[in-house]
């Protein structure tokens, strides 16, 4: 939860070069786990590996393990088929052991004390910016998770010491945390609880009313009910510290006053919180004088425009920042296939800045495998009628395991309309063949032409479905147009969403995995995009 380094039982600190420490970042995300080969080297060179990436990685692990095993008795990394492993414990892991602090916090058994003793620990293991020394795009995007985790975790432990009446402990560490990030609420939240809980009700007030203004002038919304609700029992004086007596409740107060008008016009480039980094707003007309707000798993409405406005087109980015699955968008599908085998939302996850599906299982009938499926295809997720939708992927290699991403319809096939579409579809093992597929009637199904290359590497992968046409594209190359297929090819009407899966064979041109299938095949998607 800072820089990246090896601290020995008498307190000496192991570094090394900026690489090496980036390799051991990588690993140590996933301590305890096998992480493969091809998704280290992404991590730590992103799109422009060495020429012999593996053989340079493979040196790199050697010296950390000899490193490792000098200082420590029982953590080393154990190479696996396709890949390595970190032996730490989650308690010889900073990353991991902070989680955890957090996660036992929130329980619904733990009591005050415990859980501010808890959240206590986990905010004392923040040593500076996280993945400090490591460059490339893999640990931009964790740092930013992290500072995210970090902001979360601190705003829970001040509400906790203040659960506890410790108001004057968190005052003013609450007050750079805001300072340093304005427009994170929690974080605001907290702080006017404390100044009140510290008996400074002005401050509090004043502090409600920058923060209304701050959110007028950056993105013309208002602050949350939560925060309004805390203004009005602050005018009431109905807040009062943990352990206080309670008077008895007053006259309604008035609302907090409309802001004055922004001081200046919104930039599209001006500077946004952390928190904010990997949350932007986009909006769209969804009724008339009414615009929909979306964040990645929030939907918030605003108040009406007080205007008639055309509608207008909008996009929607998944990144998987989090640690799960975005509630009320995305889920994992759990069904029993006809081969014995199985999808199960425990061969799905979410971290460091990807969506992770996993197949498992070499019974070469297919009999207790199991593999992930997922869908955006939740009430708040995405599930339309024409649009683009993007996909940034790329697939380990494992025969027997069979990735595929595209969009299916949650009617039937009975339904007017009804037809899938397939960005991309990987029977072959070693990743080096792809085929896009539109169906329909089984008249109408058509394979498009096999494109080969290199899939265990990023590729974009996209749909555009119009009224009168359908495209699929890779890395923006259209290899699939319904406008130049010699017979004519009905386009589908009805509603899609996004599905990305792990087909596990043997089923149809899907070979049965072998001995030689790795432990686990997974598919990573690095993000997902729908633009109206």
């Amino acid at each position: 939860m800072g820089p990246v380094e090896v601290r020995t039982a008498d307190g000496s600190v192991l570094g090394g070069e900026p690489r090496r420490l980036a390799v051991l970042a990588a690993l140590a995300v996933d301590a305890g786990r096998v992480v493969q080969a091809t998704t280290l080297i992404d991590r730590v060179w992103g799109e422009d590996p060495p020429g012999q990436a593996a053989r340079t990685l493979g040196t790199y692990i050697t010296r950390i393990r000899r490193m490792l095993e000098q200082s420590f008795s029982d953590v080393t990394v154990v190479n696996h088929p396709g890949g390595y492993r970190l032996t730490a414990v989650p308690d010889q892991v900073d990353l991991i052991r902070f989680r955890d602090l957090v996660v036992r916090s929130r329980a619904s058994s733990c009591t005050p004390e415990t859980r501010v003793e808890l959240l206590r620990h986990s905010v004392s293991l923040h040593r500076g910016d996280p993945l400090t020394g490591v460059s490339g795009a893999w640990a931009t995007r964790t740092r930013e998770q992290l500072t995210d985790e970090l902001l979360t975790a601190r705003a829970e432990w001040a509400e906790a010491e203040l659960a506890v009446g410790n108001a004057t402990a968190v005052l003013a560490p609450l007050s750079t945390l805001v300072d340093a990030n304005p427009l994170v609420e929690p974080l605001v939240v907290a702080l006017v609880r404390a100044l009140v809980d510290a008996g400074r009700p002005t401050e509090a007030l004043e502090r409600c009313r920058l923060h209304q203004q701050r959110l007028a002038d950056e993105y013309g919304t208002e602050p949350s009910p939560q925060l309004m609700a805390l203004y009005t029992e602050t005018l009431r004086g109905d807040r009062h510290p943990a352990g206080a007596a309670q008077p008895p409740t007053s006259a309604a107060p008035p609302p907090l006053p409309p802001p004055p008008p922004p001081t200046s016009a919104v930039a599209a480039d001006r500077p946004v919180s952390p928190w904010k980094r990997r949350r932007r707003y986009v909006t769209a007309t969804v009724a008339v004088g009414t615009t929909l707000a979306v964040t990645l798993g929030a939907v918030a409405m605003f108040r009406p425009s007080g205007r008639t406005a055309a509608a207008t087109p909008f996009t929607v980015t998944e990144d998987f920042s989090g640690t799960e699955l975005t509630p009320m968008q995305w889920a994992a599908n759990q069904a029993q296939r006809e081969n014995g085998s199985s999808w199960s939302p425990s061969a799905v996850r979410v971290g460091g800045g990807e969506l992770q599906i996993s197949g498992t299982g070499r019974n070469p009938t297919g009999a207790g495998n199991v593999a992930g499926a997922v869908c955006w295809c939740l009430e708040q997720g995405i599930v339309r009628s024409y649009g683009v939708w993007e996909v940034r992927a790329k697939f380990d290699v494992g025969s027997g395991y069979a990735p595929a991403l595209g969009l299916y319809p949650g009617a039937g096939p009975d339904t007017p309309g009804w037809g899938f579409m397939t960005m991309a579809r990987f029977d072959e093992g070693d990743r080096r063949v792809m085929y896009p597929v539109m169906g329909g009637s089984a008249a109408e199904h058509v394979d498009g032409a096999a494109v080969t290359g290199d899939f265990t590497t990023w590729n974009t992968y996209a749909i555009e479905w119009r009224p009168e046409f359908v495209t699929i594209s890779l890395n923006g190359a259209v290899i699939l147009d319904t406008r130049k297929l010699p017979g004519p090819v009905s386009i589908p009407t009805v509603p899609m969403f996004l599905y990305v899966q792990i087909n596990p064979g043997p089923e149809g041109s899907i070979p049965a995995p072998n001995q030689e299938t790795p432990n686990q095949v997974a598919a990573h998607v690095d993000w997902a995009r729908y633009t109206s």
